[in-house]
């Protein structure tokens, strides 16, 4: 049977609908930004601050890009980091070898054999251990994002986010409460491999297809803008 209402939804429109319906329950739509945190504590009282205030709705964006975030989610997703470092064009090989290295230094005190030379081949083939806990690396904002995307999920709070950060500190959670889950979306497929990584872990299908490699939060507004679309206020 076909559907003839021209007005009907399909794809990601139809998708974004049924997964805010699943969870406003029968509130109205408020949403809440929450950026720039740079700790944990700030970002769970600046989510719980948010849901007291009547917020329905948290989008989670935090600028910026790092070696942490990606040695986060080379470490989660058990990825070479190799794979969560993308050569640019107009980058050397030498830069880009460097890059892959400074994540493996990170994850090198977690590895089970530490590799025995600086090459992209040790890189690439260093797991982390079965059952290893994700390490404690030094990268507060992505621990301020897991902390904030936790406050929302105990809060039974939808929480869309966007950019790396946001992505490994998800990955995170995914780690330590797979209830978390079910309140927490990506909001849009990237061209970035640590976040395609990230996602394909989390095994949550984004909001939306865009495939964008930016970091400004604008895919994130438009998924909020395709809201107003789905769910008309």
């Amino acid at each position: 049977m076909t559907n003839d209402d021209p007005h009907a939804v399909t794809g990601d429109l139809a998708r974004l609908r049924d997964w805010w319906a699943e969870r406003r329950g029968d509130r109205e739509r408020s949403i809440a930004w929450i950026h720039d945190l740079e700790n944990e504590d700030e970002a769970r009282n600046a989510v719980n601050r948010a849901i007291d205030s009547g917020a329905t709705l948290i989008a989670l964006h935090i600028d910026g890009d790092d070696s942490a975030s990606r040695a986060t989610i080379a470490f989660v997703a058990n990825v070479p980091t190799t794979d969560v470092v993308e050569q640019q064009p107009g980058t050397s090989d030498h830069a880009w070898m460097e890059a892959v290295a400074e994540i493996r230094d990170l994850l090198e005190p977690y590895r089970v054999v530490p590799p025995d030379d600086s090459s992209v081949d040790s890189a690439a083939h260093a797991f982390p251990a079965p059952g290893v806990p994700a390490p404690n690396l030094p990268a507060p904002r992505v621990h301020s994002a897991q902390a904030a995307i936790t406050s929302a999920a105990q809060r039974e709070t939808a929480i869309i986010f966007d950019g790396l950060i946001a992505h490994a500190g998800a990955a995170l959670v995914s780690t330590n409460d797979s209830r978390a889950r079910e309140w927490m979306l990506p909001a849009t497929s990237s061209t970035d491999p640590a976040i395609r990584a990230a996602q394909s872990f989390l095994d949550i299908e984004p909001a939306t297809h865009f495939g964008t490699n930016g970091d400004d939060a604008t895919s994130l507004r438009a998924v909020l803008s395709l809201l107003d679309v789905v769910d008309p206020a």
